[in-house]
């Protein structure tokens, strides 16, 4: 697991971009959501909303409008690109039960290889959505969840930099808290 340059909402904008998986909605909630939250994720996550009701979601222009609305947020400050390499912590709270983890980078090798075990089989037709909308957008926009044997060493850790001062902290519309804390990329060695 490495750091890595974050692009991550600017302060005060996480709940506003903040959106549920683009596979939770259908195309008609994905649509409403976008038209209600003009800085949902679900633009760059869903760019089909952005066209007319029928369009070719696996369309290019469809994947280019992805990578645009990123670089548009960017450039309107809405986005911000971590200066340095670095890591996160990042705390999902709901109804009590807290869930938290390291936010790093993985190596696809490492997962071809077996060193990053596959929970499941994903279909070849969403592995090459989600290889074009990378490649579209230049960057990978979804967290893609792992599993690691907690160690009190790391645990302490976690626990410490949650204390510090959050990039972000907010409730999201289901209720759920969220809270992003930064790690100094020599932290984990």
């Amino acid at each position: 697991i490495r750091p890595f340059r974050a692009v991550r909402p600017a302060e005060g904008l996480a709940g506003e971009i903040a959106a549920l998986p683009y596979d939770v909605y259908d195309e008609r909630e994905a649509r409403e959501e976008t038209l209600r939250s003009p800085l949902s994720f679900l633009r760059i996550d869903r760019p089909e909303t952005m066209f007319p009701e029928g369009t070719d979601v696996y369309a290019p222009q469809v994947y280019q409008a992805a990578g645009k609305a990123i670089a548009e947020m960017l450039e309107r400050g809405e986005f911000v690109q971590e200066d340095a390499p670095c890591y996160y912590i990042y705390e999902l709270e709901e109804k009590g039960l807290i869930q938290d983890g390291i936010v790093g980078c993985a190596s696809i090798d490492d997962y071809q290889s077996g060193v990053i075990r596959k929970h499941e089989e994903t279909r070849p037709e969403k592995v090459e959505d989600r290889v074009r909308h990378i490649e579209a957008c230049g960057m990978q926009t979804g967290p893609i969840f792992l599993a690691y044997r907690g160690r009190g060493e790391l645990n302490a850790l976690v626990e410490r930099v949650k204390r510090g001062e959050a990039l972000c902290r907010f409730v999201s519309d289901d209720g759920v808290r969220h809270l992003l804390n930064p790690l100094a990329a020599g932290a984990l060695r």
